[in-house]
């Protein structure tokens, strides 16, 4: 059988240290492994060769228009074609899976199919929060659930792992991994933005115990997210759930709790003092505030002077920043959460901010902020004059 993988997103770049920039697409390693096990000749990249299967894989939901312009022609070099991946899936109703027998395929293919020199993969599943803006949970459910040890991850080329978890402090294994990760003198790099309210002294005291690292091992690096001004959860009154026991951790007035049926608490964090608080829980184990990166979410429900002050509360802790502009789930760009167009200043934010221009002058002076104002000023005084 001849099987061809096209995998949209994962592009071949050198960047000294390895094949790979981007991430490899796991789903894509197992779905190479499952079927070299089978003896079939197996095309990645797919250039166009006539194959019996085709698989294309997105992660990211800008890609689905490419795929749908290109499927007439793809179509008619492949007699069966599946598409999958999170970029594809048209939640709820479609979220494609991989069935178990290649699910269960063991990783190293991945790095065989990648050339890659790190493990990588999820020991963890699913996510409690269910943002509003968010996939994981959609796809993997409202609930953190194991699904593999740290040992079947390892790559044998090196002792660095890349954790894909969503969620990783929130699970009860977390310090088994933790463990793990100790004794066999592997760096860890905890690659998603982790949330920051379910941090306890015990979380702190284990992540200080192991060498964490950025994606490519240069330094020392936690990530966390800060997408939200009051982000709101709905939580399981569980003395066994690490979620609920981190509340203890919290004073009383950096959150507000509301009781619910089914023994469940909705709980709303005020994100500007809930942060700092955690800033300094961890800086009591030896771990930096510039060691720091927030992921910080930005065109979805919050102003400009919320953006602002939210970056300048990480400015002031010295810590990294990493803004993100907000795309609806089906990939849909320029508008906010209630799917109205996003304010002006959202795409000059993420630029002064990724671009480090922040170093050089203020957000307001910053020329694409004056730019992007201006013209909207002038759609606003059109639109205007068009009413009248």
């Amino acid at each position: 059988m001849r099987i061809g993988i096209l995998d949209i997103d994962t592009k071949k770049e050198k960047n000294g240290r390895g094949l790979h920039e981007k991430f490899p697409n796991i789903a894509c390693g197992k779905i190479y492994g499952y079927h070299k096990m089978n003896g079939d000749e197996v095309f990645h990249p797919w250039n166009g060769q006539k194959v019996d299967r085709l698989y294309i894989s997105t992660i990211f939901s800008w890609s689905r228009k490419l795929i749908e312009r290109s499927l007439p022609h793809w179509e008619t070099l492949a007699d069966e074609i599946l598409i999958g991946g999170s970029g594809w899936d048209a939640y709820p109703g479609n979220v494609t899976k991989l069935p178990p027998e290649i699910e269960l395929v063991d990783p190293n293919w991945s790095y065989e199919l990648y050339g890659i020199d790190y493990g990588i993969g999820f020991t963890v599943r699913g996510c409690h929060v269910g943002c509003g803006f968010c996939m994981v949970w959609r796809k993997e459910g409202l609930k953190e659930y194991r699904v593999s040890p740290i040992e079947k991850l390892i790559n044998p080329k090196s002792n660095h792992i890349v954790l894909l978890n969503n969620n990783s402090f929130a699970d009860v294994g977390f310090f088994e991994d933790v463990e793990e990760i100790r004794e066999r003198k592997l760096t860890v790099n905890w690659n998603q933005a982790n949330d920051i309210t379910i941090l306890t002294p015990k979380h702190a005291e284990a992540i200080a115990s192991v060498d964490f690292r950025n994606f490519n091992r240069t330094e020392k690096t936690l990530h966390f997210a800060f997408d939200q001004m009051i982000k709101t959860k709905i939580i399981e009154k569980d003395e066994n759930s690490p979620t609920y026991n981190s509340l203890k951790y919290i004073p009383a007035d950096m959150m507000k709790v509301h009781e619910l049926p089914d023994n469940k608490i909705k709980v709303s964090f005020d994100m500007m003092k809930v942060v700092p608080e955690k800033m300094r829980m961890l800086a009591e184990y030896g771990i930096r505030k510039r060691k720091l990166t927030f992921y910080t979410l930005i065109g979805y429900d919050t102003t400009m002077e919320e953006d602002l002050e939210r970056f300048a509360l990480l400015q002031q802790y010295d810590c990294n920043v990493y803004a993100m502009m907000f795309r609806d789930l089906t990939g849909k760009i320029g508008v906010d959460g209630r799917g109205k167009p996003q304010s002006a200043h959202v795409k000059p934010f993420r630029d002064w901010v990724n671009g480090k221009a922040f170093r050089n002058v203020p957000f307001k002076e910053f020329d694409r902020y004056r730019k992007a104002q201006q013209e909207a000023d002038q759609m606003t005084i059109f639109d205007i004059e068009q009413a009248i």
